[in-house]
């Protein structure tokens, strides 16, 4: 009937749902499929293909148009057997798992009859909200060490440049992810580039972890790190812990032969000596330093501008001692306390940095080594590497308008095209039981409010029920925290 009538047999075709009591439909050459709902086990792995076929005798027949084809939606039990990666093709909308919530499988019926518009917000209810998320990107892991990884790249990344990243190597019993920033880069071939990242902030069991997987690794190879050339470092420690400053002062004079530490307990007799105030306690100090490793809690109250305040004091130093200073000191952090992602995402934006106590002083040594080549390290230091091909995610934080339960509306530099596929991460402390939600674009547009971003409107795609209770969190936290900002 199709093959003759075209649009004109889907009036009469097939059989009515005994509720409806609709009247009858006149049939018309103007009339369109706008929706098929089909069982993913009718089709079955070897006939997917049929799928991509009777849409475009769709298209052929007339049944619907070339700018707003018949949209297609699998149904299908979340099991082992099932493999979503041969759903996601640009020729279909959505995969429904069973059992069905009804109120999401209402909202993803409504995405896929209104097709690649914006759909009506009576019925999908939307949080408009400035939000940050993280949208994942795959890259291709190379190797593993001790201090850090590395990657291949099909693009050059800047030096220094910090991201968050996830894979299994990185997992502990409570976290998966790590920040890491690029130290070096280096083109191999054409448009393939040999990136090495140190872990930013790695907290202790994550860095036992590691090198337990590396050396547990019997081909494991290992890298040494012996500097031989170097003046004078000079190295201030500044610890209201006292015990803790002088295990630091201890360690690096006891592993580095061309350090002069200084030390402190009192932030204000530091400041005070930096001016060469004559006070009782004070230490006559060189003109500049090169590292500072401070306790963190000297820094939790206005922290990036107490370490302006420490710049300036130095500058101010240098120049009464007629001394040009090239940088400010590189400032290592301790901490004995956890410290929240937000946080330490600033923290990189001014600090080389974070350890954690107790201190895992062989990881300390390595990094320091490895930044800095012109300590003389009175041992010779290796650093254990594997290589290690397993997928690595980077985590590029993004800009959200507006989430629902089926959807978001991404703010970004492009228009992202129609259907294409990204990952997200709505983040909660959770780590372990946060997953990564598929997101499928249903529209692009310009962003009204004006500059050179666009809106991308994304539909979740395969939803489970562990997905939708995770969003249903988020989106608890994030109103909390919005009315608490209002």
């Amino acid at each position: 009937m199709a093959v003759h009538e075209g649009a004109k047999s889907l009036a009469p075709g097939g059989h009515k749902y005994k509720e409806d009591t609709s009247e009858e439909i006149v049939p018309a050459d103007t009339h369109e499929l706008r929706l098929v709902v089909a069982k993913y086990e009718f089709f079955g792995v070897k006939n997917m293909g049929l799928i991509k076929r009777a849409r475009d005798f769709f298209m052929r027949k007339k049944m619907c148009s070339e700018e707003e084809p018949t949209a297609l939606i699998l149904t299908a039990f979340d099991s082992p057997d099932f493999d979503i990666g041969l759903a996601e093709e640009r020729i279909i909308n959505n995969v429904i798992f069973k059992p069905f919530d009804k109120l999401i499988l209402k909202q993803h019926l409504e995405y896929a009859l209104t097709g690649h518009h914006p759909v009506n917000t009576d019925t999908v209810a939307s949080m408009k909200i400035q939000s940050t998320i993280e949208m994942l990107k795959e890259v291709s892991l190379n190797s593993i060490s001790e201090i850090g990884f590395t990657t291949l790249n099909n693009h050059e990344i800047k030096i220094g440049a910090l991201t968050k990243y996830y894979s299994e190597s990185f997992k502990t019993d409570n976290k998966k992810s790590v920040f890491a920033y690029c130290h070096s880069c280096k083109e191999v071939s054409p448009k393939e580039f040999l990136c090495e990242f140190h872990f930013f902030g790695a907290d202790n069991k994550q860095i036992s972890q590691i090198r337990r997987n590396i050396l547990q690794n019997k081909s494991h190879e290992t890298k040494n790190l012996q500097n031989t050339e170097g003046g004078k470092i000079r190295v201030l420690v500044l610890n209201e812990d006292v015990a803790m400053g002088l295990e630091i002062k201890n360690f690096l004079a006891e592993k580095i032969s061309n350090v002069e530490i200084y030390t402190y307990a009192h932030y204000g007799q530091m400041l005070s000596d930096f001016s060469d105030k004559d006070t009782v306690n004070r230490q006559e100090l060189p003109p500049q330093f090169d590292m500072i490793f401070a306790g963190y809690e000297s820094f939790e109250v206005e922290r990036e501008k107490r370490w302006e305040q420490i710049c300036q004091y130095l500058n101010d130093r240098a120049k009464k001692h007629n001394v040009t200073l090239s940088r400010n000191p590189d400032l290592y952090l301790v901490s004995r306390k956890k410290i929240q992602l937000d946080e330490m995402r600033n923290l990189a934006s001014w600090s080389r940095e974070v350890f954690f106590a107790p201190l895992d002083k062989g990881y300390l040594l390595k990094k320091i080594l490895s930044q800095h080549l012109d300590l003389l390290n009175i041992e010779n230091t290796t650093v254990a590497h594997n290589p290690d091909t397993s997928v690595l995610k980077v985590a590029n934080p993004v800009e959200i308008t507006q989430i629902s339960e089926a959807g978001l509306v991404l703010k970004y530099y492009r228009a992202i095209s129609t259907g294409a596929f990204r990952e997200f991460v709505l983040w909660r402390p959770e780590e372990l039981e946060t997953p990564e939600i598929t997101g499928t674009v249903n529209f692009s547009e310009k962003d009204k409010n004006g500059g050179e971003f666009f809106l991308n409107h994304f539909v979740f795609f395969g939803m489970k029920d562990l997905y939708l209770k995770h969003i249903r969190l988020w989106l608890r936290e994030a109103y909390i925290k919005a009315k608490e900002k209002g």
